[in-house]
């Protein structure tokens, strides 16, 4: 029993001080991996990994244990990206950081020979960071663009709305459920594994896992097609609900048995029997020594973490709170004319925010302002959530600008409103054909932002240094069937009188 503690004490203290450094990093992602059915293979990723390791202990337990001092940059480097991420709550940030660090903290005490040899198992545990659902919006248009030529060489007629395909049956919506997301993160996990197992030359590796990442794609304009023309072929009584998602199943299943057929033809056919002479080797020339790792290194990594923490809660300690109550723009001080009251068609979501303000802008201005009131101007739709005294995240993925269940995305482009001023503007088209505009941007108390990632960023530098400020989102937003220019102009009339406002 001593000599057990001895030999694998220091490496269990290790992966303790890890997983308590990197717990809410480790937390966040088992939620999103049981959450989201995208992730699910997630769970079976640092279990493989760790048994990849396994196999390759007698090759381990030849190679010199010397520590890479090098490593010890990137190390620090992922402490201070999970602090970062920790304090703005940006959870790609925290993923990235904490199996990063568990792979760089390996390689760190055993150094580049031993490491060398489990080089996949440590690269394969960067699948366990659950990213990907970016890709969400360009796999939608993808699957979008090679559903509709296939349908109309079929002759099967078909009107494309954005995302929505409308036959003569009924109408289908591209949803982020029919991107095949899970489709392609799942087959290029898979397709990685396979291409290490199976085969020995580079070459051959990099083409498996480049048709792992071409062929869910296409499978999956594939599946759309076939669903729209079930549909089309049955008169609806075949084409959604439960036998939706039985196609999708079905489909993932004949999508990763194709995988292993290619991957099949592929194979070397002498791949199985070098394999099995090298292993039969490896145990023969079994060494039985220990791995042994340095108790100096666990220390040293020990003491990294344990900054790391203390770090971290004395910027959470040296926040500020704001206690100014005074909103960055309050709707009735402007030069306009407004009827505050709940939105009906359009409801955006900041459920966090410290206070909401929403209705709707009067037509024409109001008295000495440039325009007359003789001038006919659509009323605008407003939506002002404010988030005060460090309350509430303004950038989070809880927070929509437009119920995605009715409206689909179809142009996204950045606007100037005045010079030196921009914001952006959105069309959406809801199922039967009604388009809506949507004009935004950021508003801190002196500046404005239009894109949120920079924004988050910037709040979540501020506060490294114990700072919050306050911070809001205002929307106009109209449905119309003008041309783009007639819209840009309603709106951004109106964005200016506030960001005017805001500057005095």
């Amino acid at each position: 029993m001593n000599n057990l503690i001895i030999k694998f004490g220091p490496i269990a203290a290790l992966f303790i001080a890890w997983f308590y450094t990197y717990y809410q990093g480790i937390l966040t992602a088992v939620n999103i991996w049981g959450n989201s059915e995208i992730f699910n293979h997630c769970f079976f990723v640092i279990p493989i990994a760790f048994y990849l390791i396994y196999q390759k202990r007698h090759e381990l337990s030849r190679q010199p244990f010397v520590a890479n001092y090098w490593l010890l940059l990137p190390i620090i480097g992922t402490l201070v990206l999970y602090t970062f991420g920790s304090v703005g709550d940006i959870r790609l940030f925290m993923h990235v950081a904490t199996f990063v660090s568990l792979p760089l903290l390996i390689w760190f005490v055993i150094g580049n020979k031993a490491a060398q040899v489990i080089a996949f198992p440590l690269f394969f545990i960067l699948f366990s960071i659950p990213v990907g659902e970016q890709l969400i919006p360009f796999l939608q248009e993808i699957t979008t663009d090679m559903a509709v030529p296939l349908l109309e060489l079929t002759g099967i007629p078909v009107y494309r709305n954005g995302l929505y395909l409308e036959i003569p049956e009924g109408r289908f919506l591209v949803a982020e459920a029919c991107s095949g997301i899970s489709f392609l993160i799942t087959s290029i996990v898979f397709g990685h594994l396979y291409a290490y197992i199976s085969f020995k030359t580079l070459p051959k590796k990099l083409l498996f896992i480049l048709i792992s990442l071409i062929f869910p794609i296409l499978a999956n304009a594939l599946r759309v097609y076939g669903i729209v023309l079930i549909a089309h072929l049955t008169d609806m009584e075949h084409a959604a609900g439960a036998d939706h998602l039985i196609y999708g199943g079905v489909f993932f299943a004949i999508v990763l048995f194709s995988l292993i057929m290619i991957g099949e033809k592929m194979r070397d056919k002498f791949d199985a029997d070098k394999s099995g002479k090298e292993t039969s080797n490896a145990t023969v020339a079994v060494d039985e020594k220990a791995l042994v790792v340095s108790n100096k290194l666990v220390m040293f990594s020990i003491f990294l973490f344990v900054t790391q923490i203390f770090w971290y809660s004395a910027i959470v300690n040296e926040q500020s709170s704001l206690t100014n109550n005074e909103l960055i723009v309050d709707i009735k001080t402007l030069p306009l004319v407004v009827k505050e009251q709940n939105l009906q068609r359009w409801q955006p979501e900041f459920s966090t925010a410290s206070n909401i303000q929403q209705g709707i802008i009067i037509g024409p201005y109001a008295v000495g302002s440039e325009y007359s009131a003789s001038q006919q101007v659509e009323n605008i739709d407003f939506f002002i959530a404010s988030y005060q005294g460090g309350e509430g995240e303004l950038i989070s993925a809880a927070n929509k600008l437009y119920n995605e269940q009715r409206w689909t995305l179809i142009q996204n482009r950045s606007v100037n409103i005045d010079e030196g001023s921009e914001a952006r503007l959105i069309k959406i088209v809801s199922p039967i054909g009604q388009y809506r505009y949507i004009l935004y941007w950021y508003q801190l108390p002196d500046k404005a932002f239009t894109n949120k990632v920079k924004l988050k960023l910037y709040q979540t530098w501020m506060a490294m240094f114990g700072q919050t400020e306050q911070s809001a989102i205002i929307a106009l937003s109209f449905e119309s069937e003008q041309n783009i220019e007639a819209v840009i102009n309603s709106l951004s009339a109106k964005a200016s009188i506030i960001q005017n406002s805001i500057k005095d």
